[in-house]
């Protein structure tokens, strides 16, 4: 990797968190926490989540799709921590983006293999947590269904491998979550924990570390 494209990248992150947060300002509101978290917390994320992409990606086209699932996935899970929702019109612009790029690179490179693959990703993804949604009375939102789908076509188009080991660090690190707050007495037996934080970082995981 060229040793000058991780910090480069980074700060391209730093300035796309930043530009990003402006937008996520009228999903939040004015709240201190959300204030924190549009000036710094979003812009460092960003830039952490785009040079670990970097350092895992190079210069392969790849960089691109999974960039902008980073940008859209922080202020993602930031809203659904904070407010229990995953609002559609940051959702799907970024599964739009992504899917247009994995697309272009695609054809680009002669893979429709692995474009298949993230089809049948996002498709079973969002067919299981639909199912999950439906069976549990309201246990997850359309908005994790939808989220779904996202990560199992950035996932679906790494492999197999990273679709399943991806799907399942998300649902332990979201177990261990809700076992965490639960014995610091920050939620009840009965509480809801906001799952798409934890969906995204089991999938960024993946993508850092591959199977």
């Amino acid at each position: 990797m060229n040793g000058v494209l991780l910090p480069l990248w980074a700060g391209v992150g730093l300035l796309t968190g930043a530009l990003l947060a402006i937008p996520v300002r009228r999903l939040l509101g004015s709240r201190p926490t959300a204030i924190f978290f549009l000036a710094w917390a979003l812009p460092a994320l960003t830039a952490a989540a785009f040079a670990v992409l970097a350092w895992r990606f190079g210069e392969r086209f790849d960089l691109l799709p999974f960039s902008v699932l980073a940008a859209g996935g922080v202020p993602l899970g930031a809203v659904d921590g904070l407010e229990r929702r995953l609002p559609s019109r940051l959702l799907l612009p970024t599964a739009a983006v992504v899917g247009s790029l994995l697309l272009a690179s695609a054809m680009a490179d002669s893979q429709p293999t692995r474009l298949l693959h993230a089809l049948a990703g996002m498709t079973i993804l969002a067919l299981l947590y639909l199912g999950i949604a439906l069976l549990t009375s309201g246990g997850l939102g359309a908005g994790d269904v939808k989220l779904g789908g996202l990560l199992g076509l950035a996932l679906g188009w790494l492999g197999w491998s990273e679709l399943i080991v991806g799907t399942m660090l998300g649902w332990l690190a979201a177990a261990l979550g809700w076992f965490v707050l639960r014995a610091s007495g920050r939620l009840t037996r009965d509480s809801t924990l906001p799952l798409g934080p934890f969906l995204l970082l089991g999938a960024l995981l993946v993508v850092s570390l591959p199977v």
